[in-house]
């Protein structure tokens, strides 16, 4: 008998009608945002929570759209084969990446600018195109494909010599003893760095400035309409003068 009592319960439960806070919630789906340790674009604070300019546009952007958040960290090519594969939703950033081409769809809107430069020291011709890094040994960042110019290096017809650096620590580092002749870094990664590391007679060269958009998993169920709504919270907020961040 009690049994049946408990299992009526149960019963009465499960259809029971939502309230409007728990309707609300079921309705508003639950997006993975991807991105990876790229100060101040990305990072991980000390308490580990995502932090960083696109986090910021991501906690307004998304919300906005209709929908709830949770943010994961990984270096960039399992960020960009999760993206892919569908184990994560969107991305903020660079479109570019091999692994997308195919497998996501792109946003129309700019959302912002990463500057891509080529750095050197002393009396060194600087590069200015993929073509000037022939026959020349050049610091890189691992993960990083820098807008189509990391097939350039790894082509061996054209006998670039890489060296690769894990952090951009460690990439700065060796730019600054002459381990390399040359680095490729994006601005705000170095401008961090070298508030750390002095480097005298630093030279640098703008490569790129490359556009950041949204980017999202076609394996999401609903790929178009998360994108077109993401698209109409973006202009939402910048009609409203709330970004770019001044």
């Amino acid at each position: 008998m009690a049994f049946r009592f408990q299992l009526l319960l149960v019963c009465i439960f499960f259809t029971l009608p939502l309230s409007a806070d728990d309707a609300t919630i079921e309705k508003r789906n639950t997006i993975s945002l991807g991105y990876i340790e790229f100060p101040p674009v990305f990072s991980t604070n000390k308490q580990g929570q995502a932090e960083g300019m696109l986090i910021e546009l991501a906690a307004l952007v998304i919300p906005r759209a209709g929908y709830q958040w949770k943010s994961y960290s990984f270096p960039t090519k399992r960020m960009a084969d999760s993206l892919a594969r569908g184990q994560l939703d969107l991305w903020i950033g660079l479109s570019t990446l091999p692994e997308f081409a195919g497998t996501t769809l792109v946003g129309k809107s700019t959302v912002a600018t990463i500057e891509l430069n080529s750095y050197w020291l002393d009396d060194l011709p600087p590069i200015k195109s993929k073509e000037d890094l022939a026959g020349k040994k050049v610091i890189t960042v691992h993960g990083f494909s820098y807008g189509g110019w990391a097939s350039f290096i790894h082509t061996p017809e054209n006998k670039v010599i890489e060296c690769r650096a894990f952090t951009h620590e460690q990439a700065v580092n060796m730019l600054k003893y002459k381990r390399c002749a040359y680095l490729l870094n994006y601005t705000g990664p170095m401008q961090k760095q070298l508030a750390e590391i002095d480097i005298p007679n630093l030279k640098k060269h703008r490569i790129s400035a490359l556009e950041a958009r949204f980017v999202v998993s076609k394996k999401h169920k609903n790929a178009e309409q998360l994108l077109q709504d993401l698209e109409n919270a973006y202009a939402d907020i910048v009609a409203e003068g709330l970004w770019p961040l001044k």
